[in-house]
């Protein structure tokens, strides 16, 4: 793999939420954590599709009366539904236009295209020769989902603004290959796929046609993890801040990427591992803390009261959670129930002032998990109020007071 500088945080979630997310949400045990820029192939399609958009409401009401009422001409749909004669004029010329109806003389006749529309409550648009760009991952040429077509969220880099990428922000990501060209027959499998929403395609489409074919990256962060023994990989992506199944199956299925991911596993030296990680811990005045190495091959630590804040420089998040150290999986502990309490508040905390529209179920959910990450499964949603009130957060507590009277 080719390392990419460092730019503007690419992903806008950190490592320690997707290990988070891994160990807490899955029940998987992460082992290292790659943010890889996963090749995607960009292809130009040339097609004829057909489209839908909401009917114009006088266009539904005529189409209804050729079919259902057999009214045919201009002169008869005009008294019949009580409408002026030049109104109804143009907007059969229009659904002419589009191929709804054909002319048979003064007879108005609807097409196939009509009759669809009316069937599904959609008015139909066909566009020959449309072009647009469609995304499918470079190794199995699998399409990518309509979420990675939103350019708000999603950034599909070229080669070239890959490599000038640079910032001071997040982590560094490195370049993977194929050596796979696109599949061609990619392209009328995905026609014929029943599911084509999913993955922004339009109702119907025809004779789809590669015009031309780039690769882009995509920034992701993979999680090799396992699970009672067995090795799996999740793949987290700007789309969402949970795992993506698709990605996932894709590494899963692809050996060579994992082959790769695997490889760089396995050379990481347990002493450089050791070395960096009793760095971060002299950088925390921590150095007579030891870490111990799992026989998953992951490292933990941990650390006393005086090591968190106010008192020191680790922060509450990293309780009962992750320091990513260049790939290397850091667990902090801290047996202080003090400390695992202010670090609760304190996720709680953020939490409610982030989601301003969130359920009293959605906090108890989120209550349960927090607790349970930091061992304080008993604390419920009074004795949260409790603590809240005893720290001086007052605004928290009487929020949490108004989330239980919702009940």
């Amino acid at each position: 793999m080719t390392s990419v500088a460092r730019r503007k945080r690419l992903i806008p979630y950190s490592e320690q939420r997707v290990l988070e997310d891994v160990a807490h949400a899955h029940g998987f045990v992460p082992t290292r954590i790659f943010a890889i820029m996963l090749p995607v192939w960009c292809v130009e399609v040339r097609a004829t599709t057909t489209d839908g958009r909401p009917y114009e409401v006088i266009d539904q009401f005529l189409e209804r009366a050729i079919a259902e009422a057999q009214v045919s001409t201009v002169a008869d749909l005009s008294r019949f539904l009580s409408l002026e004669r030049p109104l109804v004029d143009r907007a059969i010329r229009v659904l002419a236009t589009i191929g709804h109806v054909t002319f048979r003389g003064d007879t108005i006749e609807l097409t196939d295209l009509g009759r669809a529309s009316l069937r599904d409550d959609v008015c139909y648009l066909v566009t020959v020769q449309d072009r647009r760009k469609m995304y499918f991952d470079a190794y199995r040429s699998w399409p990518l989902s309509r979420k990675y077509y939103d350019p708000t969220t999603v950034t599909l880099l070229p080669l070239e603004e890959v490599n000038s990428a640079k910032g001071n922000a997040g982590p560094s990501f490195h370049l993977l290959h194929s050596t796979h060209g696109f599949r061609k027959e990619a392209l009328a499998e995905l026609a014929a796929n029943p599911k084509r929403d999913d993955y922004n395609l339009p109702a119907r489409i025809e004779n789809p046609e590669s015009l031309g074919e780039e690769l882009v990256y995509l920034p992701v962060y993979v999680v090799r993890a396992t699970d009672a023994g067995r090795l799996t990989y999740l793949v987290y992506s700007q789309a969402a801040d949970t795992a993506d199944s698709d990605l996932t199956e894709l590494v899963g299925r692809s050996p060579e990427i994992t082959a790769s991911l695997d490889a760089e596993y396995h050379a990481a030296d347990p002493e450089d591992q050791k070395k960096r990680i009793t760095r971060w811990l002299e950088r925390h005045s921590m150095a007579h803390c030891r870490p111990v190495r799992t026989a998953q091959g992951t490292w933990r630590v941990v650390l006393p009261e005086n090591a968190f804040a106010p008192s020191g420089t680790v922060g509450l998040s990293k309780v009962a959670s992750y320091a990513v150290l260049d790939q290397d999986i850091l667990h902090v502990s801290c047996e202080a129930r003090g400390v695992r309490e202010r670090a609760l508040l304190e996720r709680v905390d953020a939490y409610l002032t982030a989601r301003r529209s969130r359920t009293s179920p959605d906090v108890r959910a989120h209550l349960a998990r927090v607790a349970t990450q930091l061992g304080l499964a008993s604390v419920g949603l009074p004795e949260l109020q409790r603590m809240a009130a005893a720290a001086g957060k007052t605004g928290m507590a009487s929020e949490l007071a108004k989330i239980a009277e919702d009940e």
